[in-house]
């Protein structure tokens, strides 16, 4: 396999990280109410409304403007702040637009980019590390939203995949 090979293999992944993680995340939006998308078990955990802003935020923070001449103009605090109160559909509006921001770059790069070096949150980093750090944090916060989901809505919760009922994506 080649350089080339890899380089689109990984950028493959990586969005399909992000691809099946929004796949489970809009299947939670579709069980939860406007103020249960707010919801907070405690004062000190997030809401799945404030994990779909830090979702955005670091994937444009980390897989958008390192490839971009766009600035980093990230407020990260923001985005745990419990008085933020978008509706669903811009949350979903907002992740979706990131994402899509997210694949376009990744799909055009090629090795000699991936391997080149960068500063992000002061760390230094490549490209690669870059929408590997992006893409796995983002699975990671799906699954506190799958969580939260599950919390709010107790027994009412609906398993997106099932071996009973299948599925053509991947089960959670």
């Amino acid at each position: 396999m080649n350089s080339h090979a890899i380089a689109e293999n990984f950028c493959q992944l990586s969005i399909e990280l992000l691809d099946q993680s929004m796949i489970k995340i809009r299947h939670c939006f579709t069980q939860l109410s406007e103020e249960q998308v707010w919801w907070r078990p405690q004062d000190s955990i997030n809401s799945v409304g404030n994990l779909c802003l830090h979702l955005s935020g670091n994937l444009r923070q980390w897989g958008i403007v390192p490839f971009t001449d766009a600035s980093d103009a990230r407020d990260r605090e923001s985005e745990f702040n419990s008085d933020v109160r978008m509706s669903k559909d811009e949350l979903m509006q907002q992740l979706e637009t990131t994402i899509a921001q997210s694949k376009q770059i990744w799909w055009t790069l090629e090795s000699n980019v991936l391997l080149q070096e960068t500063q992000i949150q002061g760390f230094k980093v490549s490209y690669m590390h870059a929408i590997s750090h992006t893409s796995s944090h983002f699975v990671g916060h799906t699954h506190q939203i799958i969580l939260l989901t599950r919390m709010v809505t107790g027994e009412d919760y609906r398993f997106q995949w099932s071996p009973e009922t299948g599925s053509d994506s991947v089960p959670i």
